[in-house]
């Protein structure tokens, strides 16, 4: 097993103790220091759905859509159900049986194929929204990152695990959005 001081040794002229030396004078081997003089910033993407006007409007769009599926899926319930109730009628003929089964059978099969498509079409839409909303928060972002001298802003809630009030931007992104949009 090669151990590195011997491998810098063969490659850098001094062993490389001036390479380490140079390393620490430049603040490089101190990332900490170097991190503390970058200012980090949260948006909260959720909020920005919530709070903003353009987030409001996309959501009773959401709703709209939401509410034309349901009924669209209460239509076909009440058409399964009509047709459960002709086949209850005693006096239906054994063929006659044997078609309305047959046809309850392909309307269950129908009404579950437009819960999934209703289900799909509702979550493609969000995502749509969401990116779309996002999209135009990212000009207001850049622009109030840049003002107050932010070099690295998260939008990720999932990995930030303390955010000083200071650091949290979304307020202001809102705001923004708001007055372009």
């Amino acid at each position: 097993m090669m151990r590195v001081g011997r491998g810098l040794k063969r490659w850098l002229p001094f062993g490389g103790s001036v390479l380490v030396l140079a390393l620490l004078l430049s603040g490089v081997a101190w990332p900490g220091d170097v991190l503390a003089q970058q200012k980090v910033g949260f948006v909260n993407p959720q909020r920005l759905i919530d709070e903003s006007d353009i987030g409001r409007t996309a959501q009773q769009d959401l709703a709209k859509l939401g509410q034309e599926k349901d009924r669209q899926i209460r239509d076909s319930a009440k058409n399964i159900n009509e047709l459960k109730a002709r086949l209850a009628d005693a006096t239906l003929s054994d063929s006659e049986q044997r078609t309305l089964e047959s046809k309850l059978q392909i309307l269950y099969e129908q009404h579950d194929r437009l819960i999934q498509k209703s289900n799909e079409d509702i979550q493609y839409e969000e995502a749509r929204l969401i990116q779309f909303i996002m999209k135009r928060a990212d000009a207001s972002l850049r622009h109030i990152a840049q003002q107050q001298g932010f070099s690295l802003v998260l939008t990720d809630p999932d990995i930030v695990g303390y955010i000083e009030d200071s650091a949290d931007l979304t307020d202001l992104v809102i705001q923004d959005l708001n007055q372009r949009y």
